[in-house]
């Protein structure tokens, strides 16, 4: 994001922020000033100047080794960059344990929310039954007009698809359900063949390009997730047409799945390009194959999906898909609006994304312009500048929580 006037980009990154504050609940911890500053498209001294504010109106705290957490939200008449009519209310389902995907695709939906001019509130859900029900009728009655769920475990589908059929609040969605085809933020055909699929074949087409033939996919065990089936479809596609052999790593959480699956897949090193589902699959593979002395590109090369925080500063930095958070912030506010007024606004078109070739892939040296133009639905771009840090803790409801406890203000 670009600010146009140098001189007040503090305070737009204020702004930014005081809306990312509204958009998460109490208790929250912020990411790290170097990736707020990444996000926001600044200079991470920039980012500490536009937190102070937020320091000195006791909105968010600091705890010394521990991070920046949310103490309260800004009060309309103090600050708050939304100033809009209760008709305008949003409320942001946030699922406990969110991921380092949820909260980018949160940091996007604070931006398009200052953008549309709308009021977003947030609340914590340990999941979406009558206990949950019956905190969004507390939100109606606090004047939301239309509740967004960015984001939930794929295992808890059927429980989602259940408590969206009762709210009392028209829900956006970020897929589809069947029976509840207008609450997602993208029409049925455009859903249907989706940018999952096509961007898996061209990551393959890619890998290809640069000269491999032993292309696998690795992602979780998860029979209900529907975006995991759609990159699964792309990948068969790809390998049955092309005529190479298919190669699933499907892996329980916790790492000794993945040490098991690098154990049968190390025979193939020199010759093993990897898909991941996503960042954090990505650097599970990663870490399970330094344990075996093996390390990308010089022995694997792979790449992961959706540009989390993490893919910057593994070691080596992560080549990934970058995921368009904007867009799906954009189309899953703009549909709960609509929704709320008993209509629907839904994308016909979901934009091309990005790939970030970094260093675990391999590809650097071979990407030139008629490369690139080869490909149908993803960009191609070659970072520079990434260095390797300590690894960032990715965003966590219950660390958060943890720590509200230990001050005991929780």
């Amino acid at each position: 994001m670009k600010f146009p006037h140098t001189q007040l980009k503090y305070q737009r990154v204020e702004a930014e922020i005081r809306q990312l504050v509204h958009t998460l609940p109490i208790g929250a911890k912020l990411p790290a000033e170097r990736d707020l500053a990444v996000s926001y498209d600044c200079n991470f001294l920039t980012v500490r100047k536009a937190l102070k504010r937020l320091v000195d109106d006791r909105i968010i705290v600091r705890r010394v080794g521990s991070g920046t957490f949310i103490e309260r939200h800004p009060a309309e008449d103090a600050g708050n960059s939304v100033s809009s009519p209760k008709e305008n209310r949003v409320s942001i389902l946030v699922y406990q344990g969110s991921n380092a995907y949820a909260y980018r695709l949160l940091q996007a939906i604070a931006h398009a929310g200052m953008e549309q001019k709308l009021d977003l509130r947030s609340t914590w859900v340990r999941n979406f039954d009558d206990e949950t029900l019956t905190q969004v009728a507390a939100l109606k009655k606090d004047s939301s007009v239309a509740l967004v769920i960015p984001w939930f475990p794929p295992e808890m589908g059927n429980e989602v698809r259940r408590f969206v059929m009762n709210c009392p609040l028209p829900v956006s969605l970020p897929q589809i359900f069947p029976g509840l085809e207008k609450n997602c933020f993208e029409q049925l055909d455009v859903f249907a063949k989706s940018s999952m699929t096509t961007t898996v074949e061209d990551t393959c087409r890619y890998y290809q390009k640069l000269g491999h033939q032993r292309i696998a996919l690795i992602g979780p065990d998860s029979a209900n997730d529907a975006i995991l089936q759609s990159k699964i479809s792309g990948y068969v596609h790809y390998s049955s047409r092309e005529n190479i052999p298919s190669l699933f790593g499907l892996v329980a959480p916790g790492a000794q799945a993945m040490d098991q699956l690098v154990e049968r897949w190390k025979a193939f090193r020199g010759d093993l390009a990897v898909i991941s589902y996503d960042d954090e699959h990505a650097l599970r593979f990663m870490t399970a194959m330094h344990k075996v002395g093996l390390k990308a590109p010089t022995d694997y090369s792979i790449m992961g999906y959706n540009d989390t925080e993490g893919s910057r500063y593994s070691d080596p930095p992560l080549t990934t898909v970058h995921q368009n958070f904007d867009y799906i912030a954009h189309w899953l506010l703009k549909n709960a609006m609509a929704l709320s007024k008993g209509q629907t606004c839904q994308s016909t078109q979901t934009p091309r994304l990005q790939m970030l070739v970094r260093d675990t892939c391999g590809g650097r040296d071979k990407i030139t312009e008629a490369f690139c133009a080869q490909f149908q639905y993803i960009n191609i771009t070659v970072e520079s500048g990434l260095h390797h840090k300590a690894p960032v803790e990715e965003f966590s409801e219950a660390t958060a929580s943890a720590e509200l406890q230990a001050t005991g203000t929780a």
